[in-house]
């Protein structure tokens, strides 16, 4: 029995000498970053004992930036299931008439509204109605920045969703004059003080009061952007209303809008499977689905019309049911872009821990994919996460398995406003490969 304890006692203190180094080591690196250690958050923890090997500023709320896509995308999954399709259908109601009922579907695009609209009969077409109701027409999420109107990384969203709600113009110099080209006839005005130049350097902004896109700078040659649809419901109806003139189909009312009916006779069904969006969320970070998916989770939970609220009620019953605590952070929309949103990194590794066989957070990125396409090459098949940007912020947290094979849940979270991107992605990478040599 005393040789038993003494193996255990052994046992215990490497674990606390491999702890102290860890740490020791962590905070030389941290020191040697010249970024603040105020601006620091960084929890890590033993998968498999949920003990913290490393803590720094932990418990203090900090906004996560797209990591918080790992904490809410779990819980509508568990909710929509694996199985789930986006889903776009077409009815036809009586003898004359149709409906479409949207289903908020982040892929559908163009061509996909060409191929429900064959199944309209052009010769006795009367009436289309539009049933918009699988979520609500709130099109930005609570706290998002209005100057990120032109951010073509997190544009509006709601059932409306077409063309990835972006819409694309080229500037381009035809006989002498600076033209702007709008194949998509979505109408804008357009300011265009955009000149030739040796370079090109666009600079566009909205004011969407006025429906205005101004665009200045200069083109040495064509100059094709994305921008983002600020009235997703008029490009819809347009882009809906040029399919139905492609077919010599000109209706003489306005699309209606109208629940379906259990009388509808279903025509054409368009569906996408919800693991493209996934893999779209957790290694681009796509902001647009996630939100997308947030509430139509809540939609599926509640039964109802799915709204933003609805999407976080469905994270924080998730929670409940695993035991984490979310009584200290507030999450305010499913995709991390607000400012508004606070969590710790203690909260967040707590979560990854109880959440460690989750098969969504299974399929976060490694090394050589999406947004950790250029990082952290050598660690490929030993690391799985998800990062966050926003201005000032940088953030990553996943699973690490280290050098030993020790499995590790890990946040860090970076908030200074003085350090560059790089400066900050570059700390995140040291300290990961720290905790993976020495774990």
């Amino acid at each position: 029995m005393k040789k038993l304890l003494a193996v255990i006692l052994m046992f215990l203190c490497v674990l606390s000498a491999d702890a102290k180094v860890v740490k020791r080591d962590i905070n030389t690196i941290i020191s040697e970053s010249g970024i603040p250690r105020e601006s620091i958050s960084v929890s890590v923890k033993n998968v498999s004992t949920g003990k913290s090997v490393y803590q720094l500023n932990e418990k203090i709320l900090t906004h996560p930036a797209s990591v918080q896509k790992i904490l809410t995308l779990p819980a509508f999954m568990e909710v929509l299931g694996e199985d789930y399709e986006f889903s776009t259908k077409i009815f036809k109601r009586g003898e004359t008439d149709y409906l479409i009922k949207l289903g908020a579907d982040p892929f559908f695009d163009s061509s996909d509204l060409k191929t429900l609209i064959k199944e309209i009969d052009k010769q006795t077409a009367r009436k289309i109605f539009i049933d918009d109701s699988i979520v609500e027409q709130k099109d930005w999420g609570e706290g998002w920045q209005w100057d990120d109107d032109m951010n073509t990384s997190m544009p509006r969203f709601n059932s409306y969703n077409l063309d990835n709600n972006l819409m694309r113009i080229t500037v381009m110099q035809n006989n002498g004059q600076i033209c702007i080209i709008n194949p998509s006839k979505y109408p804008l005005v357009f300011y265009n003080e955009v000149t030739l130049g040796d370079k090109t350097n666009v600079q566009i902004s909205r004011d969407n009061s006025a429906n205005t896109i101004t665009l200045k700078g200069t083109i040495a040659q064509a100059y094709s952007t994305l921008i983002p649809i600020n009235n997703l419901k008029r490009y819809f109806n347009i882009k809906l209303t040029q399919a139905l003139e492609n077919r010599n189909i000109y209706l003489k009312e306005h699309f209606t809008q109208s629940k379906n009916l259990t009388s509808d006779k279903l025509l054409a069904e368009i569906k996408h499977p919800i693991a493209d969006a996934e893999s779209e969320i957790l290694k681009n970070s796509n902001n647009m689905m996630i939100e997308t998916v947030g509430k139509l989770a809540g939609a599926k939970a509640y039964k109802k019309t799915g709204t933003d609220i609805d999407g976080i009620n469905v994270f924080k019953e998730f929670c409940k049911r695993k035991s984490v605590d979310t009584s200290a952070i507030r999450i305010v929309d499913a995709s991390g872009v607000s400012k508004n949103n606070l969590v710790n990194t203690d909260f967040v590794t707590d979560f990854l821990v109880k959440t460690k066989d989750n098969k969504t957070l299974a399929k976060m990125a490694h090394p050589t994919e999406g947004t950790l396409a250029e990082r952290m090459i050598p660690l490929k098949d030993n690391l799985s996460a998800k990062t966050g940007t926003l201005s000032d912020i940088s953030s990553i947290a996943g699973f690490l398995t280290s050098k030993n094979g020790t499995k590790y849940a890990f946040c860090i979270i970076i908030n200074d406003p003085q350090s560059s991107k790089s400066e900050k992605v570059n700390l995140e990478d040291y300290i990961i490969r720290e905790i993976y040599m020495r774990g």
